[in-house]
C-alpha cells in the first residue's frame, strides 16, 4: 500500500487553553479525495489549520510524506506543496485575477505552462484576468483559489468549505472541479458541512463531532443523517 501524503495521529490541539481535537488520527493517500464532515464546531477548520501549521498541536504529530512536519511554521509546510484554501477563499479582492495568480509565482519550479493549464482548466479566469478579483462572483472567486492553489503542484491540498455562501448549481460546478482533481490523481481532504450535496465526489468519508473522528460507513446516506445530532464516540465507533 502507497505511502500516505498526509498522516496525522494522535493530536491534540486548541486555543487559549481551550481543546478542540481530542486526539485526532486521519491519513489521506495518494490520489484520495477525503472528504471530513460534520456539524458547526466540530473540530474541522481547527484540524486544517493544524495540518498546516496555523495552529500548534499539543500532542501529537503530522507527516506530509516521509517529512515530520509537526514543529514547521505554515510558509515551510508550504514550500512541501501543502496547499490551503482557507474558508472564505483568502482572495485578495483588489489586486486583478492575472496579481492574485502571480502569488504562486514563487514556488520553486513555477512554470507559464501552470499559467496556461489554470486559464484553460477555468476559462472564465482568463477572460477576467485584469478584473479585480473583489468584482467576481463567489463561484469565480473559488475557481480563482483554486487555479492559484493548483499552479503550485501541491501533493496535498487543503480546502476548507469551499460551498460557503454558493447558490447550489454554483456548488455543484465547484464539486465538479473536485472530481475531476481526484479523478486526475491529486490527494485532497475537503471539509464540507454540505455533505448530502457533495459527498458524491469523495473516496473516503471521516465524520467528526466535538472534536473526534471515525471512518463513514460505506452504506451512510447524508440525505437521511442530521451531522448535529450524529455522535461519534471517543473510541472512534459510531452509534
Amino acid at each position: 500500500m502507497a505511502q500516505p501524503v498526509l498522516r496525522v495521529e494522535g493530536i491534540r490541539a486548541g486555543y487559549r487553553g481551550l481543546e478542540v481535537l481530542h486526539v485526532v488520527d486521519l491519513t489521506v493517500r495518494p490520489g484520495e479525495l477525503v472528504l471530513l464532515a460534520g456539524p458547526n464546531g466540530a473540530g474541522k477548520s481547527t484540524l486544517l489549520r493544524t495540518v498546516i501549521g496555523l495552529v500548534k498541536p499539543s500532542a501529537g504529530s503530522v507527516h506530509l510524506g516521509d517529512d515530520d512536519v509537526t514543529a514547521l511554521p505554515a510558509h515551510r509546510r508550504a514550500r512541501l506543496r501543502c496547499a490551503w484554501i482557507p474558508e472564505g477563499r483568502g482572495v485578495i479582492r483588489e489586486l486583478s485575477v492575472e496579481e492574485n495568480l502571480d502569488m504562486s509565482r514563487f514556488t520553486p519550479g513555477w512554470t507559464s505552462a501552470r499559467r496556461d493549464a489554470s486559464y484553460e482548466r477555468f476559462p472564465i479566469l482568463a477572460r477576467t484576468r485584469g478584473r479585480a478579483a473583489g468584482t467576481l462572483s463567489g463561484g469565480e472567486q473559488q475557481m480563482l483559489s483554486l487555479a492559484r492553489a493548483l499552479e503550485t503542484a501541491p501533493r496535498l491540498l487543503l480546502v476548507d468549505e469551499p460551498s460557503l455562501g454558493l447558490a447550489p448549481r454554483i456548488v455543484d460546478e465547484v464539486m465538479g472541479v473536485m472530481l475531476a482533481l481526484r479523478e486526475e490523481g491529486h490527494s485532497i481532504l475537503l471539509v464540507e458541512q454540505r455533505a448530502a450535496q457533495v459527498q458524491h465526489v469523495a473516496s473516503r468519508i471521516v465524520l467528526m463531532r466535538e472534536g473526534h473522528v471515525t471512518d463513514a460507513p460505506d452504506d451512510l446516506d447524508f440525505a437521511d443523517l442530521n451531522l448535529a445530532e450524529f455522535a461519534v464516540h471517543t473510541d472512534g465507533s459510531t452509534p
